[in-house]
């Protein structure tokens, strides 16, 4: 047995999970979100978790993309439904969900460059939203991949500083959670 292993568990083979996009609606009261993460802690391997209002008074909505097996995605459901202040859980696949990341992007800028930069970020629909002498910061939202090759594009330049919030993620159409 090596270090990493231990009685009882094994690691699943590489490409046998899958991301997994879970809202959960939890009552904003003390505590809860604390209790939430420590189930989601002790059971997933999150890729992403971002917490915002819901559009209910008093209710909080976690997204969290997590990767993992199908039938750890149900036990982790079964688990999250035990925390009291859990009001609902719904495991989103991809084909049903518009899902967004935000990105703000801090790049070195000189005046020599700065053109370069902005046209850059306009090809990827990012906009500006602070110029310095030294820097432009831009703002991108779309999905990983859209963000991750925009931060790529621009590493020439010199990144000083990434922020991304996680994905937030509904479902398509006229239907709710």
């Amino acid at each position: 047995m090596t270090d990493t292993e231990r009685a009882g568990q094994s690691n699943a083979p590489e490409g046998s999970g899958r991301l997994h996009t879970l809202v959960v609606l939890v009552n904003d009261r003390h505590g809860a979100l604390d209790r939430i993460i420590n189930v989601l802690r002790r059971r997933a391997k999150m890729q992403t978790f971002t917490i915002g209002r819901s559009e209910l008074p008093d209710i909080m909505r976690i997204t969290v993309v997590i990767n993992d097996s199908e039938v750890g995605v149900e036990h982790l459901v079964e688990q999250l439904r035990k925390v009291v202040d859990v009001r609902h859980i719904v495991n989103l696949l991809s084909e049903q969900t518009v899902s967004r990341e935000l990105a703000l992007i801090k790049v070195n800028s000189n005046e020599a460059h700065r053109g370069e930069v902005i046209e850059l970020s306009h090809l990827f629909g990012a906009h500006v939203v602070d110029v310095t002498s030294e820097t432009v910061t831009l703002e991108v939202t779309g999905n990983e991949e859209k963000v991750e090759k925009l931060v790529s594009q621009l590493q020439s330049y010199g990144i000083r500083e990434v922020a991304r919030t996680g994905f937030v993620a509904m479902t398509r159409g006229a239907g709710n959670m």
